[in-house]
C-alpha cells in the first residue's frame, strides 16, 4: 500500500513539473515574440527614415534642377522702312531708353536721291527683348523682315564653371607646394606651373562673363531704309550769280590766251617745218598763176 501511495505521490510530481515547464516555455515563447515585435519596429522606423530621405532627396535635386536656369543668346535682324529718318530715329531714341537698351554701331549712308539708309546694332535686356521687337512696328511704317534666332550656352557655362572650379582646386595645392617647397628649382617650376594655371583661370573666366552678358542682353540689328524723296529748296540754296559769272569770264578769257600761245607756239617752233612744207606750195601756186596768164594771153 505505501508503495502504491509513493508511485502516486511520484506521478504527481511528475506532472506538475511537466506543466510548470510548458507555462515556463509558453512565457518564454510570449516574451520571445514580444521581443520579436519590438525589435521589428525600429526596422520599420528605419525604413520610413531611410525612404523619406530619399523622397528630400529627390525633392531637393528638383529643386535644384528648376532653379538652374536655362541660359539663351537671342539675336535679332529686323530691316524696315520709313518715310522720314529723323522722325523714326527720335521715337527709336525713346524706345531705346524706355527698355533700358543701349546701342553700340550705327552707320548712316546718304542714298543718290537723297534719302537715308542706316545699320543700327542694340543690345536689349533679356526680359525686355521681345517687347522691343514688337514696338518697332507702331512707330516705322513698313517691316520687311524680321529674323530671331537663340543659341542655348548653358552646357558650355557648365562646362566652364567646372573647369574653373577644377582650376582652382590646382591654384590651391600648388600655393600649398610653394609654401613647402625647399628648393630654389622646387620653386621656380611650381611658380611657372602657377602662372600657367592662373592664366588659364583668367581666361575660364573670360568666357564666363561673356557668355553672361551675351545671355543678359540680346542683340537687335536694324536695317533702315528711308522713302521721303528730299528735293532741295532753292530758298536754302546761295546762287553765287556774281560770282559764277566772274568765274565763267576768266576762265574764258584763260582759255583765248592758252589758245593764242599755243598758236605762237606753234608757228615759231615749229617754223622750219613749216618753211618746207610752204616752198613746194609757193612753186605750185606760181605755176599755177603762170599758166592762167599764158591762157589769158
Amino acid at each position: 500500500m505505501k508503495k502504491i501511495i509513493g508511485i502516486a505521490i511520484g506521478v504527481f510530481l511528475i506532472l506538475g513539473a511537466c506543466s510548470n515547464s510548458e507555462d515556463r516555455s509558453e512565457s518564454n515563447e510570449g516574451m520571445d515574440m514580444a521581443t520579436e515585435e519590438d525589435s521589428s519596429m525600429p526596422d520599420t522606423a528605419q525604413k520610413n527614415d531611410s525612404l523619406s530621405e530619399g523622397d528630400m532627396t529627390s525633392d531637393t535635386n528638383n529643386v535644384i534642377g528648376n532653379v538652374q536656369e536655362q541660359m539663351m543668346v537671342y539675336h535679332a535682324d529686323v530691316s524696315l522702312r520709313t518715310r522720314d529718318y529723323d522722325s523714326f530715329y527720335e521715337q527709336l531714341e525713346s524706345h531705346i531708353d524706355k527698355q533700358e537698351a543701349y546701342i553700340i554701331e550705327a552707320n548712316v549712308h546718304k542714298m543718290e536721291q537723297g534719302q537715308r539708309s542706316a545699320n543700327i546694332r542694340i543690345r536689349v535686356p533679356q526680359e525686355n527683348f521681345r517687347p522691343f521687337i514688337d514696338d518697332l512696328g507702331s512707330y516705322s511704317d513698313n517691316i520687311d523682315s524680321r529674323n530671331i534666332s537663340g543659341r542655348d550656352v548653358t552646357e558650355e557655362y557648365v562646362d566652364l564653371e567646372s573647369r574653373l572650379k577644377a582650376k582652382e582646386k590646382i591654384e590651391e595645392r600648388l600655393l600649398t607646394f610653394m609654401d613647402d617647397a625647399e628648393k630654389t628649382e622646387d620653386l621656380i617650376e611650381i611658380s611657372q606651373d602657377l602662372e600657367r594655371v592662373q592664366e588659364e583661370i583668367e581666361t575660364i573666366k573670360g568666357k564666363m562673363n561673356y557668355l553672361e552678358n551675351q545671355s543678359d542682353y540680346s542683340t537687335v540689328s536694324l536695317s533702315i531704309t528711308e522713302t521721303k524723296v528730299n528735293v532741295p529748296d532753292l530758298k536754302d540754296q546761295d546762287l553765287n550769280t556774281w560770282e559764277k559769272t566772274k568765274q565763267a569770264f576768266v576762265q574764258s578769257l584763260n582759255g583765248l590766251t592758252q589758245a593764242a600761245s599755243w598758236i605762237v607756239v606753234a608757228l615759231i617752233g615749229y617754223s622750219p617745218i613749216l618753211v618746207l612744207l610752204a616752198i613746194p606750195l609757193i612753186w605750185w601756186l606760181l605755176r599755177k598763176r603762170k599758166h592762167r596768164t599764158t591762157d589769158q594771153d
